[in-house]
């Protein structure tokens, strides 16, 4: 007698579209039921050894996967379970151990700053990095630093370029960060990065200083006329920003509704910064006083050589 007649049917209307059914039920407990020993031998079908040599094939390469998968993220996990990682990389920025200091090497400057914040973390730092657009000698500096609770001997925070005086967008030049291997707390970095064209800067730097716009030109306390004059023969553009000095001079107030007033050309120029490549931001009154607003008295002296 066949063993299998004894066993419940099921047919397929019974499993559509159900996790289980009476008849699947039964067939379960009949299978259940039966010693392993007596159940029947599967006949063999034609091609059913090469699926079997298929199916092992496939393990295999998802296995394989994995453990390439495995290695690729491998810098991100603890490497031994015992301590953060020692070095972290992600398409935006790379970040290794060197001695008391942490070295992070901005691969894409224009990424979003959470992928900077998510390598640091990978290597137990909260640090929040931000890369700002800025004249073309600030480029690698940190701008702007701030955070809380920091400790330890080793907390210096720095910026620069690595190969030292290499000029970005050259083989091998990238922007670094360097940070203290024992900072704890938070830490707000502002590095610069290079300008997209039209894009203003974000740090304050006097246009008339060595290697600026108007390096070797004094723009303070002159009628905008000459300052514009000078402006135009190098070849740049400017923008005013109109202030309110004090009557003795010593500071000065400024209204954003202003803003769009004409300058006139007798008007006084105060001061010039970097505004963005090619364009600088001229500090200007239509009232002069006695003292600079903008230095509560003269302009310091400074390395004005071109």
């Amino acid at each position: 007698m066949n063993e299998l007649t004894d066993l419940a049917r099921v047919r397929d209307d019974e499993l559509a579209g159900r996790a289980s059914g009476a008849g699947a039920r039964a067939l379960l407990a009949s299978v259940a039921a039966t010693d392993p020993a007596e159940r029947p031998s599967p006949v063999p079908l034609p091609g059913a050894a090469s699926r079997r040599r298929a199916r092992r094939l496939l393990a295999g390469a998802l296995a394989t996967a994995a453990l390439a998968a495995a290695m690729v993220l491998g810098p991100s996990f603890l490497e031994d379970g015992s301590g953060p990682a020692t070095s972290y990389a992600n398409a935006a920025i790379e970040i290794e151990q060197r001695g008391d200091w942490w070295v992070a090497r901005i691969r894409d400057p224009f990424a979003d700053h959470a992928l900077y914040s998510e390598a640091f973390r990978a290597v137990g730092l909260d640090v929040t990095l931000e890369l700002v657009p800025v004249p073309p000698d600030r480029v690698g500096e940190v701008v702007k630093i701030g955070g809380s609770g920091t400790t330890g001997p080793s907390l210096g925070i720095g910026g620069e370029l690595e190969p030292e005086g290499c000029t970005i967008g050259q083989a091998g030049c990238a922007l670094t960060v360097q940070v203290g291997r024992d900072l704890t707390g938070k830490a707000v970095v502002s590095l610069g990065r290079v300008a997209r064209p039209g894009e203003s800067y974000q740090s304050s730097v006097v246009a008339t200083r060595k290697g600026q716009m108007l390096a070797g030109f004094r723009v303070d306390e002159r009628p905008v006329r000459e300052v514009m004059a000078e402006v135009r023969r190098r070849g740049l553009k400017a923008v005013f920003r109109i202030i309110d000095p004090n009557e003795n001079g010593g500071g000065y107030g400024m209204d954003p509704a202003a803003q769009s007033r004409p300058v006139g050309d007798d008007w006084t120029v105060w001061e010039a910064e970097a505004d963005r490549p090619g364009v600088v931001r001229l500090y200007v009154s239509e009232k002069r006083v006695a003292q600079n607003p903008i230095y509560g008295g003269p302009k310091p002296p400074e390395d004005t050589s071109e």
